[in-house]
């Protein structure tokens, strides 16, 4: 079942998380009692790129606003805190509307797949369930993980942000074109956004449709976010200027060596681009 947000919140999660979830219950020797929901969070990758690099990187090619290829950034960190994951629903059990909730912080990791902690299956009311809300903020320090140690360490790069990503850019830029040149993007927004369910009559996101959770079975929800749409600037939705990512000017670091830094301190055209 594929979903697309119901509203474009910010460009940066209707570029990277034009998601989806897919709900199928699981039948057999899987058979339980109640409605139990298994919830998984994960980054899809083009699958013929994926093939001939390993599989601690993601290789995505950026596009410029004509569609045509401009570059490549190979990912070898791509991670987001999701402070709460919800699913809501129309329905009401004894005047409740139902819910269920998996309180977070949790740290996903897009390129290995992780969810940290991870996500226990859970026992809910069986029924329509029309949205997923998603919350993303920021790491502060004071999170734990499935041990109860930190859950992320003032050292790493993920502290004090929502969304980080590292690798390196091959391609077009303002400069001219520049080889395996070290990428950073990072964002320490808090924010929600939703997603629903997509008419297929439509095209439309639908909170009405929804998808069932079943009595007696496993039903598993899958949260993806689609990588490869991420750089592509042909996306007149999310990029509705007509920008282009070899716009971008290179910069150095300490060492003068270039890098590519898109945080919150990017200025002009990379502020945009980053935006």
């Amino acid at each position: 079942m594929k979903i697309l947000r119901s509203t474009v919140l910010f460009l940066f999660i209707a570029l990277a998380a034009t998601a989806f979830f897919g709900c199928e219950s699981t039948t057999g020797p899987d058979q339980v009692d109640g409605a139990v929901v298994s919830l998984s969070i994960q980054g899809t990758r083009p699958a013929i790129l994926a093939k001939a690099f390993a599989a601690d990187s993601v290789v995505l090619p950026v596009s410029d606003a004509s569609n045509v290829q401009i570059g490549t950034l190979v990912l070898t960190d791509a991670r987001v805190v999701l402070e709460s994951i919800e699913l809501e629903s129309d329905d009401e059990v004894e005047g409740e509307d139902l819910e269920l909730d998996f309180p977070g912080p949790y740290v996903v990791d897009l390129i290995a797949n992780t969810v940290t902690p991870s996500l226990d299956t859970i026992t809910i009311e069986p029924g329509v369930y029309t949205q997923i809300e998603l919350e993303l903020d920021k790491i502060e320090g004071d999170e734990e993980d499935d041990y109860g140690y930190q859950l992320v360490d003032s050292s790493d790069a993920l502290f004090d942000h929502s969304i980080y990503l590292a690798g390196r850019y091959s391609g077009e830029t303002a400069g001219g074109q520049v080889s395996d040149v070290p990428f950073i993007m990072s964002f320490d927004m808090s924010e929600e956004f939703e997603l629903s369910t997509v008419d297929t009559a439509t095209g439309v996101a639908d909170s009405s449709v929804g998808f069932s959770v079943d009595d007696g079975v496993i039903n598993p929800i899958i949260i993806a976010f689609r990588l490869l749409k991420w750089f592509d600037f042909s996306n007149t939705e999310t990029n509705s200027d007509g920008l282009d990512f070899n716009s971008l000017v290179v910069a150095q670091d300490t060492s003068g060596a270039a890098i590519i830094l898109l945080d919150e301190n990017a200025e002009g055209v990379n502020e945009v681009i980053r935006e």
